[in-house]
């Protein structure tokens, strides 16, 4: 009896730190997002960003592997675990989508950024940040809905991003260098497009969590 006894621990359900894992894979995010907004202010070089943005992806990415691999090894999770799921490929797809737009800056090798642009990048960073709290909140079980502020940001973001490709479509000249100039930054504001979305589907995804949880 005491044999089965010592061997019952192996057998309970295991407790894992879901909320914990996926603070520390936003602050992650947040950090990628922190260092793209240095470089869309002109505080950061495109290869010194790219070089960090690939080091905290290459973390953030060993993260998500252990979240969904420890969904496989329990049955017992703090929301449902399609939720976990949800926001864990939410917050690692923003990452990659991030990181796709800083490659896109290193190759294409830009002497300004045009200030539609870095408003949107600053926009995105405070978008991410409310994701940060509203993760903090579900996991205490409070109501952290900040859909009102993140709709404002959004729609902000929306709006300069079309006053952006109008601007490309009203070129100051039709020199080679400024139409390959506005071809490139076609791109890039298909990749912050891109982003944008990406954010927002994270965003629905935290605040679905909220709705069932707090």
């Amino acid at each position: 009896i005491a044999g089965e006894i010592d061997m019952l621990p192996s057998f309970l359900p295991k407790t894992i730190p879901f909320f914990e894992m996926l603070e520390e894979q936003n602050k992650m995010l947040r950090a990628v997002s922190h260092e793209v907004s240095l470089l869309f202010s002109g505080k950061s070089e495109p290869e010194a960003c790219g070089g960090a943005v690939a080091r905290l992806e290459a973390e953030a990415d060993q993260k998500h592997r252990n979240i969904v691999r420890s969904l496989s090894q329990t049955f017992i999770t703090p929301i449902d675990r399609e939720d976990i799921l949800r926001i864990d490929q939410g917050q690692e797809e923003c990452i990659d989508r991030l990181q796709g737009l800083v490659t896109r800056v290193i190759v294409s090798g830009f002497d300004r950024i045009r200030f539609p642009a870095s408003k949107i990048v600053q926009n995105i960073d405070a978008m991410l940040e409310l994701t940060g709290l509203m993760l903090d909140g579900l996991s205490k079980r409070k109501d952290c809905h900040k859909t009102r502020v993140f709709r404002s940001l959004k729609e902000e973001c929306d709006s300069i991003l079309a006053v952006g490709l109008a601007e490309l479509m009203d070129p100051q000249g039709d020199h080679p260098a400024e139409l390959i100039d506005v071809i490139k930054w076609s791109r890039i504001y298909d990749k912050l497009e891109t982003v944008l979305d990406q954010v927002n589907n994270l965003s629905e995804a935290l605040e679905e969590a909220v709705l069932k949880n707090a």
